[in-house]
């Protein structure tokens, strides 16, 4: 069955592809690492993809605002984003309960999976 990805359904397909490849991975990584990789994998996985969700939730509404005012308003969801991020990092990597390499790895889901269909995409194009 070929997947269609267009505009209409491109958000949705980069979601559910990056819940189901970080599903994939923190299963791998519990069975063939450690119960640590699993977490890390999980918790990056968690962070990454909230964090896509918020971006475009941020963009959505910078683009329907005035200019001036939405200068203001992303600037500021930015820093909030990266501080309270950056918090939740510090405190999973200094808990001890999680792999720092899942982490990086959980965190590297939505990358993984924009990659995989920018290269599904040129592939069933003919490119």
């Amino acid at each position: 069955m070929m997947i269609t990805i267009n505009e209409d359904n491109l958000f949705a397909v980069i979601i559910k592809g990056s819940l189901g490849l970080m599903a994939f991975l923190t299963l791998a990584g519990w069975a063939f690492f450690s119960v640590k990789a699993g977490l890390g994998i999980l918790a990056g996985g968690c962070i990454a993809i909230t964090n896509f969700f918020w971006i475009r939730n941020v963009l959505q509404r910078v683009l329907g605002q005035l200019p001036a005012r939405a200068t203001t308003y992303a600037q500021l969801r930015f820093i909030a984003r990266l501080t309270i991020t950056g918090l939740l990092l510090y405190f999973i990597i200094t808990s001890g309960w999680f792999s720092l390499a899942g982490v990086l790895v959980g965190l590297s889901v939505i990358v993984i999976n924009i990659i995989t269909i920018s290269l599904y995409s040129a592939l069933r194009a003919g490119g």
